[in-house]
Formats: structure tokens, C-alpha cells, sequence
């Protein structure tokens, strides 16, 4: 009854917490004292990575789109792969072209390509590092043989893990309405991939550099989360960061699932759906970094690790029945109780409370049987419950079980009444038991005798019998062994028929297998000298290349001289006519002042003759020269006066 009452009222506890669980924006857990932080995130989580002590949640059940952070159970599979022997980190795999299907321009990738050869460990550092999604599908492929088999795979994992509010469509996170998961799932499949040596390498390394491989050349990887590294995101790197996944999309919203540690305790933490608000030019405040950095303080400042119950120190000793070696056994936890508090440790608020099964333990008694339990009760919170369990074994007795089931039952009077009339019962049965026995004695005697008569003749018959069969059993022995001898040579006969076409096969085999590496190596042979006739084509079509950019470039100097050339040309020519112009001109003013010197000059010899004649007239007839006298001139002074000067 006792037990039924405790099941029920912890079905009923269960339920109440589930459905408190479920109200939206409710916190599971609220410590005293405590000041709860607020965050922008529509769903947080932080949580005591030891313990799975939660210390903070918010929308923790609540449905929610995971983006990039499905790539940890992507991981999480292929490196458990890598831990059957199913793969290796140095498995090398060519990338098929079906991986980049389903890749739209805008996500993020690595930039590889189909035909590319790529080991494990680097597709599994572009999957975590700079959260590859053709990566995440390449691994899929390589894990499962396709990704729809491997996102089964996915669920039946997440399934195994307790997930149960989780689904995934496909292996890196890209929307889908149907893909979706819980704060509480993702920090579950987290911490299962911490505890691989490898995951918890890569997903702690900011810069990975990526070997050249056939189709590209050496990469460089700087991880996306900023709490570990500035390289992608400046000024928000948290000291102790030790991982773990980003993720966004436009429906997710900017996520992060990550862990730090900080005096011995790891945290992780777990925020969703923030948002990236634009503070300046090309500047954003990226809220799943400051959000996280921000749980992170406040768990790491407000809880300190305190060992609440140890195993080797609390010790109680209990009564035992039953056994002659002690009549006490020492009990102490099956387990130290260690976890986070808030505040500093307060001895006086501890309380341990104690239920053993019963007052006095039964022998016999082993180590490490559970003989009880004893709460861990901390400023009236529980923290655990664990079993109390036997330090040393303590033997059974039989004579002290008896001894004390002697005393226990003798010591009442209504047993001792009983018992007396038991003895004369069993004196009386007993008696008559006797003689039943004796009357019983003789008739079986008397059977004895008849069943040994028939029991002799019974063995004469079986000998004749046997004497009979045995001959018949000679002969068939004769011809089994005549039969067994024939079927043996038709089976060497067989035999050796087999061998020689077990032999002629194997020859054809190895023929066949002969021509088949020939042909390989031919196909080999063929696909260097095809590759060869690439490369020395490529190296062809860029030295065509490069001259042809020579000549360009040649020409275009060239053309760049004669244009130079062309315009001093058109400017000495520009020169010349204006010199030619110049000339011209100064040589139509000379022409000009000639032909007016010219022409002054004829008209100068014009007037000297014209003064020369009438000089002459003047000299045969002076008596007609009155006029000039009236004038009061003379003629030749007039003259010589208005001749023109040649040089004016």
C-alpha cells in the first residue's frame, strides 16, 4: 500500500512538472536568492554539463527550428562510424555531384566541389569549423550510402537519446517545416558528441587549414563561433569557450548551442530564434554571442560546485540478524554528491535525511548491497537521492536463524500448546505408520519374487532375440561395408571432378581477374595520359593566354606610341603651317610694301619726268612762265618739294 501511495504521488509530481514544463515562457527551476536573467532569445537553457543540473531554462520543450546546429548529430554519426571501424578519419571520399543538389548559393559552404577528394577529418573540420552544409550531405552519403537512409539513421539516433522532440528532414539544418528540435534535445545530443575526443577537438579549434586536394587549393577555416574566436566575429570571445555550434536561418532566427569552462565546471548553454539588430554602418550586434556570454556569467557567478554528500565520509552502522560474525553492518552512499549551488556553501542549510529499508538488516549481506537511501536536501531543495549500500559482507548463520526462530515462536503459549498436541498426534501416526509399514513390506516382498520369475524369463527370450539379431546385424555390416567402400570411390571420383573444375575455375578467374587489371591498368594508363594531355593543354591554352595578353598589352603600347606620335606629328604640322602662315604673310607684306614701294617709285619717275618736261618747256619760253611768277614759286622747288620719298 505504502508503495502504491508513493508511485502514485510520483506520477502526479511527474505530470505537474511536465505541464508546467510546457506553459510558454515558464522557468523550470528558480533558486533563492537568485536574480533569474532575462534574455532575448525565445528559448534558453543552461545547464551544469556533470550533473545535467539545469540552472536556467526558458521555452526549453518548446518546438524550434535547429538551422547549422544539426550538424552535431551529423558529426555525432560520423564520427561514431569512425568508432565501429565502419570509416577512418583518413577514409578518402570523392565528392558526388547528388551532395550539392539540394545547396542554394546563399548558405554556407566550403566551396567543394563534385570530384573532389576529401578525407573524413577534413570534411568533418568544413562541417564544424565554417559549418559546410555540402559537407554535412558528403558525409551523409559516405556514412549511409545516401543522405535519406542517414536522416533515418539521424531520427533512430535522436530517438535512442531520449529526444522525443526532435525530427530531422536533412543532415546541415536548411529550412524545413517538418525539421525541427527542443533547447533540451540539442544540449542532449551536445553533450553525447563531448564525450568523443574527436568532436570535442573539432569543435574547439578556431583556424583549421584544409590540405590542397585535387580540385582546389589549400583552405583556411575560421570557425563561426565568436565566443571562440575573433576571426569571423570581433569582440566576442569568452575565456574558457571550449565549443560548440552555430546556426541561423531566416525562420530559426541566430542560434548557439555552446560550453565553457571555468574552475572545474563546464557549462553549456543553449540560446534560440535571436535576432542581429544593425547598430552602425555594416555593424550588428550579434545577440546568440552576447546573449550566451551573458547566461554564461550569470551561471558561472551566481553557483559555486560544492560536494554535498561524500561517499568515503558519511558512514552509519545498522542492526543485522542472522549472523554469528557481527551483529552491526557499516553503510555509506553508493555515490559523492557534487553540483552546483547557488550562492557560497552554507553547512547549516544542508540536510541529509535518512530512510533505511528496515530497522535491522537480514544476513546474508553483500558489498554494495542497498540497504537504504538518504536525501540530499540543500536550503530546502533536494539535489539527489542515493542508496545506502553495505561497506563489508556479513555472513548468514543458520544456527543463530534458528536460535532466533526458536525463540520467536516457543516463547508464545498458544504455540506451546500446539505443540504439545503435535507430539501426540505424531507419536500416534507414527505407531501406525509402523505397522502399515511392516504389511506393506511383506506384500512387496511377495511382488519381488513374481516380477524376478518374470524378469529371468523375460532375459532368455531377449538373449535369443539378441543372438539373432546379431547375425542379421553381421550380415547388413557386410553390406554397408561393400556399399561404403563403392560410394567411397564414387565420391574420390567426385571429389577429384570438382578439383579439377574447382581448378579450371580458378584458372578462368584468374584469367578473368588478369584481364581485369590489365584493363584497369590500361583505363589508369589511359586516364594519366588523358589528365597529361589536360594539363599540358591547360598549360598550352595559358601560355596562348599569356601571349595573347602580351600582344594585347604590346599593341596597346604601341598604339598608345603612335597616338603620341600622331599627335607631336599633328603638332609640328600645326607648327609649320603657322610658320608656313607666318611666311606667307610676312612675305605678302614685303610683296605689298614692294609693290607700294613699287609703285611710289614709278610715280616719284612720273613726277620727275613729268617735272622734267615742264622744266624744258619752261626753259624755251621763259616769257610764258607769268603764272609762275604770280604764283611766287618756282617750278623746280615745287617739284623737287612734291616728289614722293621712295622710302616713306
Amino acid at each position: 500500500m505504502k508503495k502504491t501511495l508513493i508511485r502514485a504521488l510520483s506520477f502526479f509530481l511527474t505530470l505537474s512538472l511536465f505541464t508546467t514544463a510546457l506553459l510558454p515562457g515558464a522557468a523550470a527551476v528558480e533558486y533563492p536568492g537568485i536574480e533569474p536573467v532575462t534574455l532575448e532569445a525565445t528559448a534558453s537553457l543552461l545547464i551544469d554539463m556533470e550533473t545535467d543540473q539545469i540552472l536556467h531554462e526558458v521555452n526549453a520543450d518548446e518546438m524550434r527550428y535547429p538551422a547549422s546546429i544539426t550538424k552535431v548529430m551529423t558529426a555525432l554519426l560520423t564520427i561514431e562510424a569512425v568508432s565501429r571501424g565502419d570509416l577512418s578519419m583518413d577514409t578518402v571520399v570523392t565528392v558526388d555531384s547528388a551532395a550539392l543538389a539540394d545547396i542554394t548559393d546563399d548558405s554556407s559552404t566550403a566551396n567543394i566541389v563534385a570530384g573532389e577528394e576529401m578525407t573524413i577529418q577534413n570534411l568533418l573540420y568544413c562541417l564544424m569549423v565554417v559549418s559546410a552544409n555540402e559537407a554535412a550531405n558528403i558525409l551523409a552519403m559516405a556514412v549511409s550510402g545516401d543522405i535519406p537512409t542517414f536522416v533515418e539513421l539521424m531520427n533512430t539516433r535522436a530517438q535512442e537519446l531520449g529526444m522525443e522532440g526532435t525530427h530531422f528532414v536533412n543532415p546541415h539544418g536548411l529550412h524545413n517545416d517538418d525539421h525541427y528540435t527542443t533547447a533540451k534535445d540539442i544540449y542532449t545530443m551536445a553533450k553525447e558528441g563531448m564525450t568523443h575526443a574527436a568532436f570535442r577537438e573539432i569543435v574547439s579549434t578556431d583556424t583549421y587549414t584544409v590540405p590542397a586536394t585535387n580540385k582546389s587549393a589549400e583552405r583556411t577555416l575560421y570557425n563561426t563561433n565568436g565566443l571562440l574566436t575573433r576571426f569571423k566575429y570581433y569582440g566576442y570571445v569568452y575565456p574558457g569557450t571550449i565549443g560548440i555550434k552555430t546556426g541561423s536561418t531566416d525562420e530559426a532566427g541566430y542560434c548557439l548551442v555552446s560550453a565553457a569552462t571555468r574552475k572545474g565546471t563546464t557549462l553549456c548553454s543553449v540560446v534560440l530564434g535571436c535576432e542581429n539588430p544593425e547598430i552602425g554602418p555594416n555593424k550588428f550586434d550579434r545577440k546568440q554571442f552576447t546573449q550566451s556570454a551573458k547566461l554564461l556569467d550569470w551561471g558561472f557567478d551566481n553557483f559555486t560546485t560544492a560536494t554535498l554528500l561524500d561517499a568515503d565520509t558519511y558512514l552509519e552502522e545498522m542492526p543485522v540478524k542472522f549472523s554469528a560474525d557481527s551483529s552491526h553492518v557499516v553503510v555509506h552512499p553508493a555515490e559523492t554528491v557534487r553540483t552546483l549551488i547557488p550562492g557560497q556553501f552554507d553547512e547549516a542549510k544542508l540536510d541529509l535525511r535518512l530512510d533505511m529499508d528496515s530497522k535491522n538488516a537480514i544476513a546474508p549481506i553483500s558489498v554494495g548491497q542497498s540497504l537504504g537511501t538518504v536525501s540530499v536536501i540543500y536550503d530546502g531543495q533536494e539535489y539527489a537521492q542515493v542508496d545506502m549500500v553495505a561497506v563489508n559482507d556479513v555472513a548468514f548463520s543458520p544456527f543463530m536463524a534458528f536460535v532466533h526462530s526458536v525463540n520467536a515462536v516457543f516463547g508464545n503459549l498458544f504455540v506451546q500448546i500446539l505443540l504439545i498436541l503435535a507430539a501426540i498426534l505424531f507419536l500416534v501416526g507414527f505407531i501406525r505408520r509402523v505397522v502399515i509399514q511392516k504389511a506393506k513390506e511383506q506384500k512387496e516382498a511377495r511382488k519381488a519374487k513374481q516380477e524376478l520369475k518374470r524378469q529371468q524369463a523375460e532375459a532368455r527370450r531377449i538373449q535369443e532375440e539378441l543372438e539373432y539379431d546379431q547375425q542379421h546385424h553381421a550380415r547388413d555390416l557386410r553390406r554397408q561395408e561393400q556399399n561404403r567402400i563403392r560410394q567411397e570411390e564414387l565420391e574420390r571420383r567426385r571429389q577429384a571432378q570438382e578439383v579439377r573444375r574447382a581448378e579450371q575455375a580458378k584458372l578462368r578467374e584468374e584469367q578473368e581477374r588478369r584481364r581485369q587489371e590489365q584493363r584497369r591498368i590500361q583505363e589508369e594508363e589511359r586516364r594519366r595520359r588523358q589528365e597529361a594531355r589536360q594539363r599540358e593543354e591547360e598549360e598550352r591554352r595559358r601560355q596562348r593566354e599569356a601571349r595573347r595578353r602580351e600582344e594585347e598589352e604590346r599593341r596597346r603600347i604601341q598604339e598608345e606610341r603612335r597616338r603620341e606620335e600622331e599627335a607631336m606629328r599633328r603638332q609640328q604640322e600645326a607648327r609649320r603651317r603657322q610658320e608656313m602662315d607666318r611666311r606667307r604673310e610676312e612675305i605678302r607684306r614685303r610683296e605689298a610694301e614692294e609693290r607700294r614701294w613699287r609703285e611710289q617709285t614709278r610715280q616719284a619717275f612720273q613726277d620727275d619726268r613729268r617735272y622734267d618736261n615742264r622744266d624744258r618747256y619752261h626753259q624755251r619760253d621763259r616769257r610764258t612762265t607769268s603764272r609762275d611768277d604770280r604764283r611766287g614759286s618756282d617750278p623746280h622747288q615745287n617739284r623737287r618739294d612734291h616728289r614722293p620719298n621712295p622710302r616713306r
